[in-house]
C-alpha cells in the first residue's frame, strides 16, 4: 500500500451556520413583503389604523429587552458577580434616567441624537446577525450599517412627511421644522446608496436570500405607511433576530438547541422575560393615563398635557440607550 493510499479522508462538513438564525431571519422578510403587498393591493386599509400598528409592534417587541439585566453574565464569567451585577444594573438605571431628563430639557437635539443612535443599532444588529449565522467575524462596515439600520429611520422621515412630522412634534416639538428637506433628500441618498452597494456586494458573494430581504426591507419602508412598516419590523425582523441571538448566548439553551428542542429554550426565555416585560407595560400603561388624565392641571401637565407621547417616548428613549449599549457587548462577544 502507497503512502498516498494511507491518508485519512477528513469527512467534509457543512458549512457553518445555524439553523434557529437562518429560520427566525426569514420572518421579517416575509412579514414585511407581505405588507407591502397589502399597501400595494388595498391601499386605504391601513388609513383607519392610525399610530395601532405601531405601538402593537413595539408591544410585541418589548420583550426582546426585557433580559439585557442577564446578558452580561451569559457572555463574560466577570460580570457574574453580586457587585458588578449591582453596578451594571445602577449603571443602566443612571443612563435611562439621564436621558430621560435629557430628552424632556432639550427634545429636538435629543430626538436627532436618539435616531442616529437608532440607525446604528438596528444596523449593526443585523450586521452581527449576518456574521452569527453564517460563522463569520462581523467588521462592522459603515455601509452595511446603513443599508441595514437607515430605511426604518431615514425612510419614513424622508418620504412620508406627511405621516411622521406630526409624531415628531408630538414628541419632540419643533423637530418637523428642525429636518430640513434638502437634509431629508441628502440622508436619504446616503441610506439608498448603501443599500445598493451592500445588496451588490451580497449578490456577488452568491448571497441571493440576503439581498432578497435587503430590497424588501427599502421597498416596504418607501411604500407601506411608517405605523405599519415600523411595527411590522419591529416585532417580525428586529426584536425576532435580536431574541433568536439571545436564545443562543444563555448557557442554559445550549443543550436544547443542540438537540432543536426550540420550544424549551422559548418557554425558558418567555420565564426570563416575563416580569421585566410586564412591569415595563404595567409602567407605560401608568404614563400614558397620567400624562393623558383630563384632571391634571397645567401646573402639574407640565408639556405633556396636549402630547402625551412626548413622555411616553422619552420613557421608551431612556431605555433604549442602555438597551444598545448592553447589546453591543453582545456584538463585540459576536466578533471575538
Amino acid at each position: 500500500m502507497t503512502p498516498a493510499s494511507r491518508q485519512v479522508v477528513r469527512p467534509v462538513h457543512p458549512p457553518p451556520g445555524d439553523w434557529l438564525l437562518r429560520r427566525v431571519g426569514r420572518s421579517g422578510p416575509i412579514a414585511l413583503a407581505g405588507l407591502t403587498c397589502l399597501a400595494l393591493l388595498v391601499p386605504g386599509v391601513t388609513a383607519w389604523a392610525g399610530i395601532l400598528p405601531l405601538l402593537v409592534g413595539l408591544l410585541i417587541g418589548l420583550p426582546h429587552g426585557a433580559v439585557d439585566h442577564l446578558l452580561p453574565a451569559w457572555i463574560s464569567v466577570r460580570a457574574r458577580s453580586l457587585r458588578v451585577t449591582v453596578g451594571l444594573l445602577l449603571a443602566y438605571i443612571v443612563t435611562a434616567t439621564a436621558t430621560v431628563a435629557l430628552f424632556l430639557r432639550t427634545p429636538v437635539p435629543t430626538l436627532t441624537g436618539f435616531l442616529i443612535l437608532a440607525v446604528l443599532h438596528f444596523g449593526t444588529g443585523d450586521v452581527a446577525y449576518h456574521a452569527e449565522r453564517d460563522g463569520q467575524t462581523p467588521v462592522r462596515p459603515v455601509l452595511a450599517v446603513l443599508a441595514y439600520g437607515g430605511p426604518p429611520v431615514v425612510l419614513p422621515i424622508a418620504l412620508w412627511p406627511g405621516t411622521v412630522d406630526p409624531l415628531l412634534d408630538a414628541v419632540a416639538p419643533g423637530a418637523s421644522a428642525a429636518f430640513a428637506p434638502a437634509g431629508r433628500l441628502i440622508v436619504l441618498s446616503v441610506v439608498l446608496l448603501a443599500a445598493l452597494v451592500t445588496g451588490l456586494r451580497a449578490l456577488a458573494a452568491r448571497r441571493g436570500e440576503d439581498a432578497a430581504a435587503l430590497c424588501i426591507l427599502v421597498a416596504a419602508f418607501a411604500m407601506v405607511p411608517p405605523p405599519l412598516a415600523f411595527g411590522g419590523y419591529f416585532a417580525a425582523w428586529h426584536s425576532a433576530r435580536h431574541v433568536a441571538r439571545l436564545l443562543r448566548a444563555d448557557p442554559g439553551n445550549r443543550h436544547h438547541l443542540a438537540v432543536g428542542r426550540l420550544g424549551s429554550a422559548i418557554r425558558r426565555f418567555a420565564r426570563q422575560a416575563a416580569l421585566p416585560t410586564i412591569a415595563a407595560f404595567a409602567g407605560l400603561l401608568v404614563l400614558v393615563h397620567v400624562s393623558a388624565s383630563p384632571t391634571v392641571g397645567p401646573a402639574t401637565a407640565g408639556p405633556f398635557q396636549d402630547s402625551p407621547l412626548q413622555l411616553v417616548f422619552a420613557v421608551l428613549a431612556g431605555l433604549t440607550v442602555p438597551h444598545a449599549a448592553v447589546v453591543n457587548r453582545l456584538d463585540v462577544r459576536t466578533a471575538r
